[in-house]
């Protein structure tokens, strides 16, 4: 802990691939989920720096309070009535509102490291944890046996199944919740899954801001090395108004219309 130095034994991970609930007869790789099996003394160690870094987080409050999952004193619940309580009232005065659910590919396995080690920086972590975490994503490696056994060198991930995985996510992502958005605007995060919800006085305007927001997202996920998936994320424009108007929206992540529906 003092010096910074995490062994080089103890960065090998042994890939167990677990498939999916519901994908047994998929042909897609991605079907499975990647456990790593970490050196027992690794996992005490990564333990005590992971304790460390979020005590120190939380104490100065770094994480942004749009952050629900992985957290103190916050769950699903929370993160749903937060959704219900901005959602209701503009309802009520017939505004219009439009619910965003994005899903990121991969999630933790598109953890990259520059992005964690500049989120350290900004929180001023205290230096011995900031090295001890420098050297813990360097010259990382993973083996998985298919056959025959194959070694990889690894540059980003954050390991299923190590102890540091959800707080890094957390600080890597936290860059995401404190971007600029307008007054219309609120952002969810639990953990990797995001909501962004627009209100606007008529279905146009939200369309519009809503097309700004998913750019501003877009151009943050290419700079953290980090993508949304389209596919699985879902789009949804709710109202109270009973005079006719067009209920149709075309909101755009990476440059593919989302799947939409009305309420």
């Amino acid at each position: 802990m003092k010096r910074g130095y995490f062994p080089k034994e103890w960065k090998i991970a042994k890939i167990i691939p677990i498939i999916k609930p519901g994908k047994e007869g998929s042909q897609d790789p991605s079907k499975y989920r990647p456990i790593s099996l970490l050196n027992i003394g690794g996992n005490v160690l990564e333990k005590l720096l992971i304790n460390r870094i979020m005590y120190y987080i939380y104490k100065i409050e770094y994480i942004n309070d749009s952050q629900y999952g992985l957290t103190l004193q916050k769950s699903t619940t929370d993160a749903a009535m937060a959704v219900k309580q901005f959602i209701e009232p503009e309802l009520e005065k017939g505004k219009i509102v439009i619910m965003a659910s994005l899903d990121v590919k991969g999630a933790f396995n598109a953890a990259w490291w520059p992005a964690i080690l500049k989120g350290l920086r900004d929180a001023k972590c205290p230096r011995n944890l900031y090295q001890l975490t420098q050297d813990y994503v360097r010259e990382r490696r993973a083996v998985i046996s298919f056959n025959s056994s194959t070694t990889e060198n690894i540059t980003k991930v954050s390991p299923q199944g190590s102890c540091c995985g959800p707080g890094l996510w957390n600080i890597q992502y936290n860059s995401f919740l404190t971007l600029k958005y307008t007054n219309h605007t609120k952002k969810l995060a639990f953990a990797d899954d995001l909501v962004i919800v627009i209100k606007a006085e008529s279905i146009r305007e939200a369309e519009n801001i809503a097309n700004v927001e998913l750019s501003k997202i877009s151009a943050w996920a290419v700079n953290n090395k980090i993508r949304f998936n389209e596919h699985k994320s879902k789009v949804m424009l709710m109202t109270r108004r009973k005079k006719e108007e067009r209920k149709e929206i075309e909101i755009y992540l990476n440059n593919k219309p989302l799947f939409k529906c009305t309420i």
